[in-house]
């Protein structure tokens, strides 16, 4: 089982709206809610690749807070949820189809009495039964920065559950220090984290290695329509994209790092499940709504990744 630690849990609004400007007064296309954060997303294409998921979150009591957990529901998706008193986060995504989107993310909640460790709770009980723990998003005012870091140890003092750390800024860099299993990450993400502008391949690939040898573990970064880089203590080698239709980009990454962990637990080596990672998020780009793909289609686009070694680590 996948159990995945997003305690920023959203309500998406995502709407449909061409030639986007800013300044300007627009009337939408289309209009959609969906169950998000970057959990969920991945716990949506998780489970359409056929894996179990547990997502773990916080939300708000209010209807949007519901919402959230009948839209998990209805992607079969399990959710244990932290409740605090007052609105759930919602987030506004605007889709220029074919062009860059627009996304504005509210913040999550700020108070809440014991969060942390009701949430710690919920997580001690879910790594019993988990094989692989996912943390996933950004952290509500309501908990710490180190609060991933925290997350990490306790998988790895349960023993047997690797951890994935997908997240930026502080609980990013908090978390590193906690030696996660697999770092996946954007280029900006990553530039953050090591303190430089990577304007280079070859400077996405020493800021990489430097997280390999921090963490020593197995780092993925995605490269937006280049692809990825992965870096192991193998080797390190560059995925390329297929050519694919794009509606919008949004959750994109997250369908990676489902596609990359459902195949970790399905056995496969780490660079066919970085391929598999790849192809799912070029199925997503295809679509409107974020963590949303089509099984078979991914699997077809598996075969058009490209991988180029890009030389062994030093």
């Amino acid at each position: 089982m996948i159990l995945i630690l997003s305690p920023n849990l959203c309500l998406d609004r995502i709407v449909v709206v061409r030639d986007f400007a800013a300044g300007r007064i627009h009337r939408t296309e289309t209009g959609s809610v969906l169950a998000s954060g970057k959990g969920l997303n991945v716990a949506r294409v998780a489970r359409e690749l056929g894996a179990r998921v547990t997502v773990i979150g916080v939300i708000g009591t209010d209807e949007n807070g519901r919402a959230i957990l009948r839209g998990a529901r209805a992607h079969r998706i399990s959710v244990r949820a932290v409740r605090v008193r007052g609105p759930s986060r919602v987030c506004t995504l605007i889709i220029d189809p074919g062009k860059t989107e627009t996304v504005i993310n509210e913040a999550g909640p700020a108070r809440g009495a014991g969060v942390e460790a009701k949430l710690l709770n919920v997580l001690r009980s879910g790594l019993r039964h988990a094989r692989v723990l996912v943390l996933a998003g950004s952290l509500p005012a309501v908990l710490p920065e180190g609060f991933y870091a925290r997350a990490i140890r306790l998988a790895r003092a349960t023993g047997g559950v690797r951890t994935v750390l997908d997240a930026a800024g502080a609980p990013l860099r908090r978390g590193l220090a906690a030696r996660p299993d697999f770092v996946k990450v954007n280029r900006a993400e990553l530039g953050d984290a090591v303190g430089e502008d990577l304007e280079s391949d070859d400077a996405v690939f020493a800021a990489a290695e430097s997280l390999r040898a921090q963490t020593g573990g197995q780092v993925l970064v995605t490269l937006g329509e280049a692809g990825a880089a992965l870096i192991t203590a193998d080797g390190r080698w560059h995925l390329r994209t297929p050519t694919v239709r794009r509606v919008s980009a949004i959750g994109a990454g997250d369908s990676l790092t489902a596609g990359l962990v459902v195949g970790l637990l399905r056995g496969q080596s780490t660079l066919d499940a970085a391929r598999s990672g790849v192809a799912a998020a070029a199925c997503d780009v295809t679509t409107l709504l974020p963590g949303t793909i089509d099984a078979a289609q991914t699997r077809a686009l598996i075969s058009l990744v490209g991988v180029t070694a890009a030389g062994r680590l030093r």
